[in-house]
């Protein structure tokens, strides 16, 4: 409205600046109102709210004429992701091939446009400041019409700029948009040159041609963001891995430190009481020996009053034979018999007990080389346990070791995949800034040409006025 961008949806702004991106080249109005749409019926509401706040007068050629051209700007997006592997273009001629799931974004834009119609002051009878509204209403279908012109004729400049109206449709004239113009003409002949010019114009714009392109983008931050996302997954689930390997690695130690402490105490214990035994065993034998040197000496007493007894019932035999010569004699024999009778049971219960006690102390001496042995037995099944327990240890060390080295190679392949990224990302930036210098500098030459020809025309003129 009179050559100044006003939003609809919310009438306090007023004068939005139109800025172009110098790295896409695209067209946008901050500041506008942007409403995410919800269904067909939202949008209808959107636009019945931005008619109602559109500025209408009434003429004599129109009871409710507009005037502004109203523009409804209708942004699309999707996401795609390709599941095979896709080749990439970076600015060095080489090639690279990103792994799969990249993140594709196809993006489009509809422009429904409501033009506001020309008309002549004489017959619309506009007066004050409808007469302004109608000079740029007019202005600006001009500078369209300037730009269909110069699409119909192939030409290499299109005059977007002269009006911010073209500005705001310029992606309506690159050529990969699909363009849909519809004309109104009025049937009464009054308004046959209107009609004329009207149709005319329609004709011109039925001659640009216009590819549809479809414009597909990788998007590397997002896919540079998914990156770091995964590699800091896979730095958390190693270092939980860690923390978890280090604590069964810490109880088995703290297991292993256990059955060394009490293997140790086992093989002290062990040793004290084999050495015990072992003393006890020394005593034993030392008693024993001792016990059958007794018996020995014993058996010697014992043969040597055998050997009494047989010299004493010799002795008594002949003692017999010579007691029909004295009964004195008889009764001191039968005396000595008796005496030396007694000390003979003595000596036999008493060799008797010795061998008694003998056997007793072999029987305790074989107990005692049974418990040593039990001991020794014992103490080879704890190294044996320690043993097993170190294999264990060691086996899950190495394993340990394995996963973490996986993970570590896992980590360091994406932290190449991510800087591989990085830098195509920064080629294409600087590839993108490249171009927009270069057409800067192009629409600066362009611009430095036109004026050169606008002051050689003035030239001309004065020349041609003199």
């Amino acid at each position: 409205y009179l050559e100044s961008v006003q939003d609809l949806l919310a009438p306090e702004k007023t004068n939005i600046p139109i800025v172009e991106d110098p790295k896409t080249g695209e067209v946008s109005l901050p500041g506008a109102a942007i409403v995410e749409i919800k269904d067909l019926e939202h949008v209808c509401q959107l636009l019945q709210i931005g008619e109602t706040n559109r500025h209408a007068a009434n003429t004599k050629m129109n009871t409710e004429s507009s005037r502004s051209h109203a523009i409804l700007i209708i942004h699309l997006q999707r996401s795609l992701k390709i599941k095979e592997e896709t080749t990439v273009s970076i600015p060095s001629d080489t090639e690279h091939t990103l792994p799969g799931d990249l993140p594709l974004v196809l993006k489009s834009k509809l422009l429904i446009v409501d033009l506001a119609g020309s008309e002549r002051i004489d017959k619309s009878g506009s007066e004050g400041h409808m007469i302004e509204e109608a000079k740029f209403i007019n202005l600006s279908l001009s500078s369209l019409g300037k730009c269909i012109n110069a699409l119909a004729e192939n030409s290499s400049h299109i005059p977007t700029r002269d009006s911010k109206l073209t500005r705001m449709l310029r992606d309506s004239f690159g050529g990969t948009a699909r363009t849909s113009l519809v004309v109104t003409i009025g049937p009464s002949a009054r308004h046959h040159s209107e009609t004329s010019s009207t149709v005319l114009f329609g004709q011109r714009a039925m001659k640009v041609v216009n590819t549809i392109r479809l414009k597909e983008e990788v998007d590397y931050e997002t896919l540079y963001k998914n990156v770091e996302n995964e590699v800091d997954h896979l730095t958390s689930e190693m270092e939980r891995q860690q923390k978890l390997r280090h604590r069964e690695k810490m109880q088995l130690e703290k297991r292993l430190k256990e059955s060394e402490t009490f293997l140790n105490d086992l093989k002290m214990i062990s040793s004290v009481q084999i050495e015990n035994l072992e003393k006890e065993k020394h005593q034993f034998e030392y008693a024993v020996k001792r016990l059958m040197q007794e018996l020995e000496e014993k058996e010697g007493r014992n043969n040597v009053l055998s050997e009494k007894i047989v010299h004493l019932e010799t002795s008594l035999n002949e003692k017999k034979q010579q007691q029909l010569e004295s009964f004195s004699t008889t009764q001191i024999l039968a005396e000595t018999t008796k005496t030396y009778e007694k000390k003979m049971g003595e000596l036999l219960r008493e060799l008797e007990e010795e061998r008694s006690r003998s056997a007793s102390m072999k029987g305790h001496f074989n107990v005692l080389e049974q418990q040593l042995s039990d001991a020794r037995s014992s103490a080879q099944f704890q190294e044996n346990m320690a043993r097993e327990l170190k294999r264990e240890l060691s086996k899950i060390t190495q394993t340990f070791t394995s996963q973490v080295h996986s993970l570590e190679e896992k980590i360091s392949q994406l932290v190449s995949e991510k800087e591989l990224i990085y830098g195509e990302l920064k080629s294409t930036q600087a590839k993108v800034q490249d171009e927009a210098s270069h057409r800067q500098s192009l629409e600066a030459e362009v611009l430095r040409l036109k004026r050169s020809k606008t002051d050689n025309c003035v030239e001309e003129i004065r020349i041609w006025i003199r």
